[in-house]
C-alpha cells in the first residue's frame, strides 16, 4: 500500500454504536463517527465504555489533498472512573521521529494511525483475495506494516441487521524481519477478524480478536448495534 487513504467525501457524518464483548459477555459498548470537519480536515471520533467504570475517546484527524487523506494528529484519553489512565497526544505531519535502523525520518504518507483502521476499511478497494500493508502507527514513535487480507465475502448477522460483508484477516508482517519468521507467526499468533460490509460499502460491522498472546486467551469481539 503505497498510497494514503482516499478521502470518501461524506455527504454527513456516519455513525456506528457498536457492543462490546468478551468471551460472549457483553462488558460495554461506544460508538465511530466519520465526518468532514471541513475542506481541509477528515476526522475519525470513538467513544466507548467498559466495565461500568472505564470510558475513553480517541479523535484522529486527517488533512484532506486531492482527494487523498493524510494523518495529521491523534488524541487519545482514557478514564477509570473520574482519574486519568493515559492521556495522549501525537502530531504526525511536518515532524521527524527516529526509524529502525537509527535515522530520523518523517513518517511515511500512507500511515494509517491504529484507531483509525475503521476508517481504512471504508476508503481501501475492498475485493476478494485483495490484499494491503498499510503502514500501522501504534505508540509513541512507532510504526509498522499491517497484513490486511480479504479472505471472502459472506452472510453475517449482527444486532444491527443482516448483511453481505468481506471477512478480512490483519495481522503484523515480519516479512521485513525474515520470511520464514512471518510465516511462523502467521500460525502462532492469534489473527483479527474484521467484517466490513459490501453496503453499505466499507461499513465495520464485527471486530474479532484476541484478548492476549495465546489461541486460548479469550476473544474479544466488536458488533455493530446501529448504522446511522
Amino acid at each position: 500500500m503505497d498510497e494514503p487513504l482516499r478521502d470518501p467525501d461524506l455527504d454527513a457524518p456516519e455513525r456506528t454504536t457498536f457492543r462490546a464483548l468478551i468471551d460472549g459477555e457483553e462488558i460495554g459498548g461506544g460508538t465511530l463517527t466519520l465526518r468532514a470537519e471541513d475542506d481541509r480536515t477528515f476526522v475519525q471520533e470513538i467513544e466507548g465504555q467498559a466495565f461500568g467504570r472505564l470510558s475513553g475517546s480517541a479523535v484522529v484527524r486527517f488533512r484532506r489533498r486531492g482527494g487523498d487523506l493524510i494523518a495529521e494528529s491523534q488524541a487519545l484519553d482514557i478514564k477509570d472512573k473520574d482519574r486519568h489512565v493515559l492521556t495522549e497526544e501525537a502530531s504526525f505531519r511536518d515532524v521527524q521521529v527516529p526509524q529502525i535502523g537509527g535515522d530520523i525520518a518523517g513518517y511515511p504518507r500512507p500511515m494509517v494511525p491504529a484507531p483509525a483502521l475503521a476508517l481504512a476499511f471504508r476508503t481501501l478497494p475492498l475485493k476478494e483475495k485483495a490484499k494491503f500493508v498499510p503502514r500501522l502507527w501504534l505508540a509513541a514513535v512507532v510504526h509498522w506494516p499491517l497484513d490486511v487480507r480479504v479472505e471472502k465475502k459472506e452472510r453475517i448477522e449482527v444486532p444491527a441487521g443482516r448483511f453481505e460483508a468481506f471477512r478480512i484477516r490483519l495481522r503484523p508482517s515480519l516479512v521485513d524481519v525474515a520470511q520464514a519468521l512471518d510465516e511462523l507467526s502467521a500460525t502462532v499468533v492469534p489473527p483479527v477478524i474484521a467484517h466490513v460490509a459490501v453496503e453499505p460499502a466499507g461499513r465495520l460491522l464485527r471486530l474479532s480478536f484476541p484478548t492476549g498472546p495465546a489461541r486460548t486467551d479469550p476473544t474479544g469481539l466488536l458488533e455493530a448495534t446501529e448504522l446511522r
